[in-house]
């Protein structure tokens, strides 16, 4: 996977994750997954994700190809496949 760049995204979300916003326009890239996924409890603190006026706000590290096939629309993040980490965790 040399040269793919990881994409560290927040998610606004219903409880159930059937509607998910991604939040703010910039994500952070990191040259590995296990960088990104080291960052995920940092941007869980984050302004962005403490301020988000949604029930649930959700981490995920994915490439850039998987985060602009999504885009900028809502999300059912329990179709999509994520596997992602929340601040309950």
């Amino acid at each position: 996977m040399s040269g793919m760049l990881f994409a560290l995204a927040l998610f606004g979300c219903t409880d159930d994750g059937s509607a998910c916003q991604r939040l703010g326009s910039t994500e952070q890239t990191y040259e590995s997954r296990v960088e990104c996924l080291a960052a995920q409890r940092t941007a869980l603190d984050s302004e962005a994700a403490m301020e988000a006026d949604y029930p649930s706000v959700l981490v995920q590290c994915m490439t850039r190809s998987q985060l602009a096939r999504i885009g900028h629309g809502p999300v059912n993040i329990r179709k999509a496949g994520f596997t992602m980490a929340d601040a309950a965790e």
